[in-house]
């Protein structure tokens, strides 16, 4: 009986020896205090940028030149740290952008493309400081108006002593011409008008 007990002790200990080789005590030990994960860097709609009215080309401005308006509603996203220990080499942020659009009188098309943008300052003029992604709407036969959620784009920011994950910021708008930002920011101005 004595031997048995012994017998088994020794088995749990080199298993015991086994496991922590391959992870560390604290990582086994469900009870130990782990070190909470960063949080995700801050993600928003940019200013100015948030909405979107394309004229066909020419000098008209009417509300019969209109293409297709949009207004970005939000997103949703998740951020992964990759590192080990605490240790962090990079955060992976994963973001799904949706937004309204109605089609205008000029468009006569039921497809059109729409692109925005999503941006970190601290990386500018570094293609990663600004990725443009386009998604192709097409408006249904019956529709003139439709909620997008366009597929998930990932960005990654590179982590250093400098650069904690948390501090980084990213700003998502439409991709608009200088005359559009012009256009939005006068709406602005104009009361009722947005």
């Amino acid at each position: 009986m004595k031997f048995k007990f012994l017998f088994n002790l020794a088995a749990l200990g080199c298993l015991g020896l086994i496991l922590t080789g391959c992870e560390s005590a604290i990582e086994l030990n469900p009870f130990a205090k782990k070190k909470p994960l960063p949080a995700c860097p801050k993600v928003q709609l940019l200013k100015d940028t948030d909405t979107i009215t394309a004229y066909r080309a020419g000098p008209g401005r009417d509300i019969t030149d209109i293409r297709f308006e949009a207004e970005l509603k939000g997103f949703t996203g998740e951020c992964e740290y990759i590192g080990k220990k605490g240790v962090y080499s990079k955060v992976n942020v994963t973001i799904k952008v949706d937004f309204d659009i109605s089609r205008g009188p000029a468009e006569k098309s039921r497809s059109t493309n729409v692109s925005y943008f999503v941006a970190m300052p601290e990386f500018y003029p570094k293609p990663q400081g600004h990725q443009v992604f386009t998604t192709r709407v097409t408006f249904p036969e019956n529709r003139n108006s439709m909620w997008i959620i366009d597929e998930a784009v990932e960005v990654s920011i590179p982590i250093t002593k400098s650069r904690p994950g948390p501090n980084s910021k990213i700003y998502i708008g439409f991709q608009l011409t200088p005359e559009q930002i012009k256009f939005n920011r006068e709406k602005q101005r104009v009361p009722g008008i947005r």
